[in-house]
């Protein structure tokens, strides 16, 4: 397969941008002893989240780890892109409540929590003791938090789940957006087995790369077909956000002149659709998690740092 350099999914951000919708992706370095924090912004129409690590890490002369690549060895045949979405339950417009602040009292930066090692492999035996993923157990805690503080009441919302697509599609450049998704419907009162059975059945049916394809449709309208796109997907469905794991990594943090125990977090833009924009990875044995709201919500500081903390507690893991 040929590689393209041209970034066909960049162009969905590039539009964004013109329609004034912020494209940043921020990757924070926090000292967990000083608590003194340093962000390398970057733009979402250049990298995706996996190939911002790679450039973030960079730009702080921090030695490259392997980047992953996708779970899937080769691209499954053709067909079998377009099978059936797996699950016929329909999500709702998300609930959400109105907040009335100003833009003062608004966070203008991701806010971060993170385990320790030792509270971060506790959360792995929870969830191989209950026989799912830990992105189950992610998923749930993030929707029960985002439920609980920024919706008026339950409700089964759609959530994007990206996909890594390195490895298995053409790559111009590693760093580039190489990364699909499918949209899945969660509901506070779904088991986490549910969860776990739901996202392995679209990963088995290939959603992701139905689209792959369409975001790609770059290819044959071009920028100005994008542009005028992406304007009507910003009036159609309303979704949570993107759920954002971005895997595990061993950093070498203290090749780049950095504590060796940094905490590092990445969190995208979100948008008026997607407004609850969220990053997690595992760094070294640290889970780190990521959230900002898009203003589109008007939510405070206080009420992210709220949802954030709601989330750290629905994943039952104690000092």
């Amino acid at each position: 397969m040929s590689a393209s350099a041209t970034d066909y999914i960049g162009m969905w951000y590039r539009a964004r941008a013109r329609l004034g919708i912020d494209d940043r992706i921020e990757f924070i370095f926090i000292n967990p002893g000083s608590g003194k924090r340093h962000t390398v912004a970057l733009r979402h129409r250049d990298h995706d989240g996996v190939g911002g690590i790679a450039e973030s890490l960079k730009r702080m002369g921090v030695r490259q780890p392997p980047m992953p690549l996708s779970r899937q060895t080769r691209a499954p045949s053709f067909w079998r892109r377009w099978q059936a979405r797996p699950e016929q339950r329909q999500p709702q417009s998300p609930p959400w409540r109105i907040f009335t602040t100003t833009v003062d009292e608004q966070a203008d930066e991701p806010l971060v929590q993170w385990l320790t090692p030792l509270q971060t492999r506790a959360l792995r035996q929870r969830a191989k003791a209950q026989q799912v993923s830990l992105n189950s157990l992610l998923l749930k805690a993030l929707h029960l938090a985002v439920a609980d503080t920024l919706m008026t009441h339950a409700s089964p919302i759609s959530w994007c789940f990206p996909v890594n697509m390195r490895g298995v599609v053409p790559m111009g450049r590693p760093d580039m957006n190489l990364s699909s998704a499918f949209y899945m419907t969660v509901d506070s009162d779904d088991s986490l087995t549910h969860l776990d059975h739901t996202i392995r059945s679209y990963l088995k049916a290939n959603i992701h790369w139905r689209y792959w394809h369409l975001a790609r449709i770059g290819r044959l309208v071009g920028q100005r077909g994008v542009d005028w796109l992406c304007g009507r997907l910003l009036n159609g469905a309303q979704h949570g956000g993107s759920f954002s794991n971005l895997g595990e990594w061993q950093i070498d943090f203290v090749s780049g002149g950095l504590a060796p125990d940094t905490v590092f977090a990445c969190c995208g833009p979100g948008s008026p659709t997607h407004p609850v924009a969220n990053g997690m990875m595992i760094v070294n044995g640290s889970l780190s998690l990521a959230l900002k709201l898009h203003p589109s919500l008007g939510a405070s500081e206080a009420v992210v740092q709220e949802c954030l903390q709601r989330w750290v507690d629905e994943l039952g893991v104690t000092a």
